[in-house]
């Protein structure tokens, strides 16, 4: 089934079940292909029987691409917000970080930098802590649960290191510290490589309009030139 379906956590990160995602998706290839199906016959009582490509097209392809093409959505889209939650657990790690160097508590220093932000991001780090405080469970492990749901290793690492910290009895605030310096790198570096893709892409156009401009500054001159030999 792999390729047919979006990734589990992906659906989750979006907020999509699994069961909606397939109905949707079988609803709408149903409906296409029945298009397809009776455009295909208007054509034949109307116009004679359509070329091969064209039955194949609108029975075959428009169908296939109505189910693959949400399925490459729901990909792009999730990669975007993981990524933007990397940079949100970054930015909580920091705050977590002021709150302790302040006096706060771990667990106050954490409810407390979750109700500063806003967005999807601190959203869905509020609602793990408040699992965790329902179940009298541990913050970080809610929060790890929240990344391996989600796919968002961030979270993960995040907690597996407070958790080696504690047990190995180092200070929690250098893990934290350590840890989303290296997140800031990581986000850093996965930006720059962005940009620089996007900047590649821009070259072909704009060497196809370099060419376009030269066509049509020197096709004239050229013109000219053959008409007066």
């Amino acid at each position: 089934m792999k390729g047919l379906l979006p990734e589990v956590a992906d659906l989750e990160l979006l907020g999509i079940t699994e069961v909606d995602f397939v109905r949707q998706s079988i609803q709408r290839t149903i409906f296409l292909t029945v298009c397809g199906l009776l455009s295909t016959i208007l054509w034949i009582s109307l116009w004679n029987k359509p070329p091969l490509i064209v039955i194949l097209f609108l029975c075959i392809a428009v169908p296939f691409l109505s189910w693959h093409i949400p399925v490459k959505q729901v990909a792009t889209a999730s990669r975007i917000r993981r990524s933007d939650m990397d940079l949100a657990v970054a930015v909580y790690l920091d705050l977590v970080n002021v709150l302790l160097a302040g006096g706060a508590g771990v667990e106050t220093a954490m409810l407390a930098a979750a109700g500063a932000g806003d967005g999807f991001s601190f959203e869905q780090i509020r609602l793990a802590l408040v699992r965790a405080q329902s179940s009298r469970g541990s913050y970080w492990d809610s929060l790890r649960e929240l990344g391996e749901r989600t796919g968002v290793e961030s979270l993960e690492d995040v907690a597996h290191s407070v958790q080696l910290a504690g047990e190995h009895g180092a200070r929690i605030r250098q893990s934290l510290a350590a840890k989303a310096t290296a997140l800031r790198g990581r986000n850093l570096a996965r930006i720059e490589h962005e940009a620089e893709q996007r900047t590649e892409h821009m070259g072909l156009p704009i060497v196809l309009l370099f060419l376009g401009f030269i066509l049509l500054v020197g096709y004239p001159a050229f013109v000219g030139t053959v008409g007066a030999l």
